[in-house]
């Protein structure tokens, strides 16, 4: 099976609340890479529901892999954040620095972590994925091995974060009882449950780095350190046994 049948056989798994094998964001049939949509969102946030379907429509198309992270800054509207964490906040800081704003809000989009946009404008928001399927990235491969993967490339890439992202697999319904959203139902796809950094990558020499999967489903993520650029990401595979 090839990268690009694999992205799509996990989203449409994703959408059918059952849980995914294995995908890749470098494709050796397809024109176009798949890419990492990132949403901050908040059940206390009044734009963020819109947003939050704004995303499962987005997630129909097969290049895109969708990813929901919950903030912890409306809290004090009423609502707790089950999922908020420190990591997250301080990833969506590093983005607004990056992206030179004022500082984080929801609902935000951020394409491949390249690119930024409001979560509520889809017309833009496809735009400036299309712009991102079509970057060309050092081509790498990501090799898993029970609880480690092997990152490689045969391409000069930059100096790298890895990242290991747990989350729920398909729609998580969360109905807050407090703030602007009480009592309507949110939908969340591929709800963000945790983040850690599990080491850095020289962009030359292949490294072997520990993915043990503690949460639903888990995503690896190597992201070039000075841009943020996403340059590879790939599913955890389930370990038997």
């Amino acid at each position: 099976m090839t990268r690009s049948s694999l992205i799509r056989s996990a989203l449409a798994a994703c959408l059918l609340l059952a849980p995914v094998t294995q995908l890749s964001a470098h494709s050796e049939d397809a024109a176009s890479k798949p890419i990492l949509v990132e949403l901050f969102s908040s059940q206390s946030c009044g734009n963020c529901p819109d947003a939050n379907e704004t995303l499962i429509d987005i997630a129909s198309d097969p290049n895109v892999f969708p990813i929901v992270w919950s903030v912890s800054y409306w809290e004090y509207l009423g609502v707790k954040e089950p999922y908020a964490t420190p990591e997250v906040q301080a990833r969506q800081r590093r983005y607004a620095d990056r992206f030179d704003l004022r500082g984080p809000y929801t609902p935000q989009v951020v394409i491949d972590g390249s690119r930024q946009n409001s979560g509520n404008d889809e017309s833009a928001i496809r735009e400036k994925m299309a712009l991102a399927e079509h970057e060309k990235t050092p081509k790498m491969a990501l090799s898993f091995s029970d609880d480690s993967v092997m990152i490689s490339s045969d391409e000069l890439a930059g100096p790298s974060e890895v990242w290991l992202i747990g989350y729920i697999p398909g729609v998580t319904q969360l109905t807050p009882e407090a703030g602007r959203n009480s009592g309507k139902k949110l939908r969340h796809l591929n709800l963000a449950t945790s983040l850690k950094k599990i080491g850095n990558w020289d962009g030359i020499e292949p490294e072997r780095y520990d993915v043990a999967c503690q949460d639903a489903a888990c995503l690896v993520v190597v992201q070039e350190s000075a841009t943020g650029e996403i340059l590879d990401f790939s599913l955890v595979p389930a370990v038997s046994g």
